[in-house]
C-alpha cells in the first residue's frame, strides 16, 4: 500500500501565499487592523492598491465590517501579521467575503452567522458585500482555497469557498 507523503507548505489549503491579492488583501487588513489600528499608515497605502479609485469608499465599508464583527458574540482567532497558516476563523472570514462579492446571500449568511454566534448576521452581509463589490470594481476577485468547492466566475477560473 503506498504512503502517503505530506503536503508542503505551498500546498496546504491554509497557506496565505496560495490566495488571490484579494484573499491575501482581506486576511492582512483584518490582522493589520486588529494588531495595529484602523489608522495605520500601511492599510490607507494598500487600500489605494485594493481599492484604486474607490478608497474613501472602501475605507468606510471595511470600517462598517469591522463594526459588524465587534457587535458578534462568537470570538474569533486571526493569526498575527505575517504569519503564513491562516486561522479556520480566517478561513471562515474569505468565504464569507468570496460568498458576499458573488452575489450568493444565503451562502453569505451561514457564514456570518457563524461568525456573529448569537448576533444579528445581517449588517455583515451587508457590509462584506459592499466591500466585495468595491474590490470587484478594482479587479480584486476572490479566489478560495484549492480544497474548497468550486463557484463560476473568477478570472478565468472557478472561484473557490472553503466547506466549513
Amino acid at each position: 500500500m503506498p504512503v502517503a507523503e505530506a503536503p508542503s507548505p505551498e500546498t496546504l489549503p491554509n497557506d496565505i501565499r496560495n490566495l488571490s491579492y484579494a484573499g491575501h488583501f482581506i486576511v492582512w487588513v483584518m490582522r493589520t487592523a486588529v494588531a495595529c489600528a484602523p489608522e495605520c499608515r500601511m492599510i490607507h497605502r494598500e487600500f489605494s492598491h485594493a481599492f484604486g479609485p474607490h478608497v474613501e469608499a472602501g475605507a468606510k465599508a471595511f470600517e462598517r465590517v469591522l463594526l459588524a464583527l465587534a457587535k458578534g458574540t462568537r470570538p474569533i482567532t486571526l493569526a498575527r501579521p505575517g504569519h503564513v497558516q491562516m486561522t479556520h476563523d480566517e478561513l471562515s472570514l474569505l468565504a464569507l467575503f468570496a460568498a458576499g462579492q458573488i452575489g450568493d446571500g444565503a451562502r453569505c449568511l451561514a457564514h456570518a452567522r457563524w461568525l456573529m454566534g448569537k448576533a444579528r448576521p445581517e449588517p455583515l452581509c451587508e457590509a462584506v458585500a459592499d466591500l466585495g463589490i468595491l474590490l470587484a470594481r478594482n479587479g480584486r476577485i476572490l479566489c478560495q482555497a484549492p480544497d474548497a468547492v468550486p463557484l463560476t466566475g473568477c478570472a478565468g477560473e472557478p472561484a473557490r469557498l472553503r466547506v466549513v
